[in-house]
């Protein structure tokens, strides 16, 4: 395959951007849009550039006049975009916990199948084994009705997730 440009002169090439990066420098645009420093005209054009981005630069370029947040690419120490957590903290999120992923929620599900069980033979009723799946609607099913509240409506009728 022949040198790019940047190779032929001793550079680096420039870092693809990938649909993971393009979404997050959208949503660290609908926060600028948000917070009132983009009118909806600059926000559309920044977000049409950042949707077509295919290498990171494009992607920074979107965002020199503005303070934090910017989006997370490869290889830049940024901040990241409000909203958008890193994994080992996703999971100690409040929303996370309210929803029953962090805490006794799993542990409450682990150990019902084996009170199930116990009671079975205990009382011989086979209805103890219906709070097997009663638990676990209760502990994790609270997401019912939720897309409705955690949707905030943009300009042009589009929703984003909170």
């Amino acid at each position: 395959m022949g040198e790019t440009p940047a190779e032929a002169a001793g550079g680096v090439p420039p870092l693809r951007s990938g649909t993971a990066e393009r979404e997050s420098a959208v949503r660290a645009l609908d926060e600028h849009l948000a917070a009132g420093r983009l009118g909806i005209e600059e926000y559309a054009d920044r977000s049409a550039v950042a949707a077509n981005a295919t290498v990171a630069s494009e992607l920074t370029a979107l965002f020199t006049d503005l303070p934090a947040p910017h989006p997370a690419l490869p290889g830049t120490a940024v901040a990241p975009v409000a909203g958008v957590m890193p994994a080992a903290q996703d999971a100690a999120s409040p929303a996370r916990r309210e929803h029953g992923f962090h805490g006794w929620g799993p542990r409450i599900v682990a150990v019902t199948p084996i009170a199930a069980v116990i009671l079975f033979f205990l009382t011989g009723s086979w209805l103890w084994f219906l709070a097997v799946p009663l638990t676990g609607a209760l502990v994790f099913g609270g997401g019912v009705g939720r897309d409705e509240h955690e949707q905030r409506e943009l300009p042009g009728g589009r929703r984003r997730e909170l």
